[in-house]
């Protein structure tokens, strides 16, 4: 597994507030195909960080480091679209 590198602090505000009120996502992934699912957790494990989604196939973590951006799909979310890095 490659190095981990931290999101910022400011980044990761937004994925606790996914969390918080378990909004629906649009998550672009560098390497991997953009995933669609419910934000239930962020969480560290084997020294990384992980958004755990809830999808129709079952529970996804992406690691932090490999976010694109996510994009709540809730009408009344508390933010839009954040840009995590670059493709």
């Amino acid at each position: 597994m490659q190095d981990y590198s931290p999101i910022s602090c400011e980044l990761h505000d937004y994925l606790e507030i996914a969390c918080t009120y378990r909004y629906p996502l649009l998550v672009e992934r560098h390497g991997a195909p953009d995933c669609e699912g419910v934000a239930i957790d962020v969480f560290g494990a084997r020294g990384s960080e992980f958004l755990r989604l809830s999808t129709r196939d079952g529970v996804l973590d992406v690691r932090l480091d490999k976010l694109v951006a996510i994009t709540p799909q809730h009408q009344g979310a508390r933010f839009g679209r954040v840009v995590y890095r670059g493709h």
